[in-house]
């Protein structure tokens, strides 16, 4: 829990960034997207109302219903929103010192009003959770249908292959008498949000001294590393950060919105 050791005016600045999300960043893309304004106000609010958000304590939640019969541009734009929207709010809740560890998986869910439940989200949430580092996770299912639907590797598959990125990341500790002999690491598909600008969100400005940086945010708020395995996940997100570093590159495409 962040409110553990957080003073009243930081815990409401962080619940206030939080509640936006639902509001804020879907309109902040699909706006973005539409930069000649050319969709009626109504799809657009039809898009952002698919979404599907549930907040309880630190978790959160985001489903978006597709259907691979759905118009190919359609499954695309959905997709590309879908992931866009994910990566700003790892962003987000980075900066604001809330380093989140998750997973984008797809499968079959049911999502009332206040409940969801589905094998899909258990299996989501074991696979996120095997990784030791503050990043998303994107499992073999995802990524395919992902990369299966943009098989040209130009404009959209550009921006993805710059935003999923295949690096070594830890998946556990060795700890013997207390000390830290090493670590166990597994090849896996991340969800990088350093280089995307859409709209008014600006491409990250990726300080010089990472180590920092990162362990800064890790204790925001009064948290405190408290073991080896948490000062551990600052050096594993440390080293993943510097993997997109070298990996990944600018994209500055302009994206709009394209029905055939």
């Amino acid at each position: 829990m962040f409110c553990e050791h957080c003073d009243f005016q930081s815990a409401e600045a962080v619940l206030k960034t939080i509640d936006n999300f639902e509001k804020e960043i879907p309109e902040t893309v699909v706006e973005a997207l539409d930069t000649t304004n050319s969709e009626a106000r109504d799809k657009k609010e039809m898009l952002k109302e698919r979404l599907r958000w549930l907040t309880f304590s630190d978790p959160v939640f985001v489903a978006l219903p597709y259907n691979l019969s759905d118009h190919r541009d359609e499954l695309k734009f959905n997709l590309f929103f879908f992931i866009a929207v994910t990566a700003y709010i790892n962003r987000r809740m980075f900066e604001i010192g809330l380093p989140m560890r998750g997973a984008i998986h797809t499968g079959d869910i049911i999502i009332s009003e206040r409940c969801y439940a589905g094998k899909a989200i258990v299996d989501a949430h074991n696979f996120g959770k095997k990784f030791q580092a503050a990043a998303t996770f994107v499992s073999e299912q995802a990524d395919a249908l992902i990369f299966n639907a943009f098989p040209e590797k130009e404009g959209f598959y550009s921006w993805f292959s710059n935003s999923i990125i295949e690096c070594e990341v830890s998946t556990g500790t060795k700890l013997v008498s207390k000390l830290l002999l090493g670590s166990e690491s597994e090849k896996v598909k991340t969800l990088c949000w350093f280089n995307s600008e859409i709209g008014s969100i600006k491409r990250f400005a990726i300080p010089l001294d990472l180590n920092r940086f990162i362990t800064e945010k890790f204790t925001a708020h009064g948290k405190k590393l408290s073991g080896e395995k948490e000062k551990m996940k600052v050096v594993n997100t440390e080293n993943l950060f510097k993997a997109w570093k070298a990996l990944s590159q600018p994209s500055y495409h302009q994206i709009l919105f394209h029905k055939k």
